[in-house]
């Protein structure tokens, strides 16, 4: 009972001293880059508005090239949906990743029942979920690649090679247990096997379930181009993002290389999960500040393409997501009436 008592406990230290971590993070920033907040918001007001205007178009072409990833993936395992309420969909998911805490578990919570209700089931929504985060996680990996390349030049070449091969090798794992799961189901089954000898459950519980779940995921049967569309919209969502942040910088005439720029990029969203708080608001922010002066762009001049690339990226979208999620469900208990009215007065 103690240790049950005490667990819940444990986590709500773990969470409190994450928290404080990131006040710790930010109150450092703050006096870090104070002298250069008042240069900062001078320029934010003398943003050139063009540029500023193809930012704002950038970020909203990125997500709609990650509504279309998923949409592929949902296509290659037999499920259709539209691009509009993809795109809506995938709005709404990010809103709740981005400002709840857990936001997480609330996305990918609602990205299951959305495509539950546009007629995946449970195993074929499972591995859309899997598939589209290894997707985009190796997207951006390539990304991280070409940024690696043009710093490097000739000294980066072994470790983009190890990578290349990683990435290679996963693939074609990947592909073998599609094309062949009944290596997952012997491996599943020992693993359910372990788990109820550990709980002293009878040694069969659950094998039913799993089997019946590698069956559902052995009828996904995606094509080599399916893979290869879903990459290259993956890959044009986190291009138009860079599109964003480089459009950002343009608005405030401050010049940004490309390998900087990918570099800070990359930076800045492989260290998106590192902050308890929702955003990854603090360590993204340092992120992409920090990697911007140590490339030779001052404070000054940083910090305010930050600002506005996190404002138009982050704020922007998610209020985009939230206004979305109003409009929902706002008309459909609207139709609903409308519906229901004509039905009632029928003699």
């Amino acid at each position: 009972m103690t240790e049950v008592m005490d667990r819940p406990r444990s986590a709500s230290r773990v969470r409190l001293l994450g928290g404080v971590a990131v006040v710790v993070l930010l109150v450092v920033e703050a006096v870090l880059v104070a002298p250069a907040l008042d240069t900062a918001a001078t320029s934010l007001a003398n943003a050139d508005t063009t540029w500023v205007a193809l930012a704002v178009l950038a970020v909203a072409a990125s997500m709609v090239m990650f509504a279309l990833t998923r949409r592929r993936l949902l296509r290659a395992a037999g499920v259709h949906a539209t691009v509009r309420d993809s795109v809506a969909a995938a709005l709404v998911a990010n809103s709740l990743h981005a400002t709840l805490p857990g936001g997480p578990a609330f996305s990918t919570a609602y990205n299951y029942r959305w495509m539950r209700g546009r007629g995946a089931g449970g195993a074929v929504a499972t591995w859309c979920l899997v598939a589209g985060g290894l997707v985009s996680t190796a997207s951006l990996v390539i990304i991280g690649l070409s940024a690696s390349l043009l710093v490097g030049g000739g000294a980066g070449w072994t470790q983009v090679a190890l990578e290349v091969f990683g990435l290679l090798t996963a693939g074609l794992i990947a592909r073998e247990l599609v094309r062949h799961p009944q290596a997952l189901v012997v491996a599943g089954r020992w693993a359910v096997r372990r788990v109820n000898r550990l709980r002293r459950r009878p040694a069969d519980t659950g094998l039913t379930a799993w089997d019946d779940l590698v069956a559902q995921l052995g009828a996904v049967r995606p094509r080599g181009r399916d893979w290869s569309a879903a990459t290259g919209l993956a890959l044009l969502n986190w291009a138009l993002d860079v599109a964003c942040l480089a459009a950002c910088a343009t608005a405030l005439g401050v010049h940004v290389t490309l390998p900087l720029l990918l570099v800070a990029y990359t930076a800045g969203m492989t260290t998106s999960g590192l902050s308890p708080l929702p955003g990854g608001i603090g360590v993204v922010d340092a992120a992409l500040v920090l990697t911007f002066v140590a490339g030779g762009v001052p404070a000054a001049q940083a910090l305010p393409v930050v600002v506005l690339y996190r404002l138009i990226s982050l704020v922007g979208v998610v209020a985009a997501g939230w206004a979305v999620c109003a409009v929902q469900h706002g008309v459909r208990p609207a139709l609903k009436v409308k519906t229901a009215v004509p039905v009632e007065a029928s003699p």
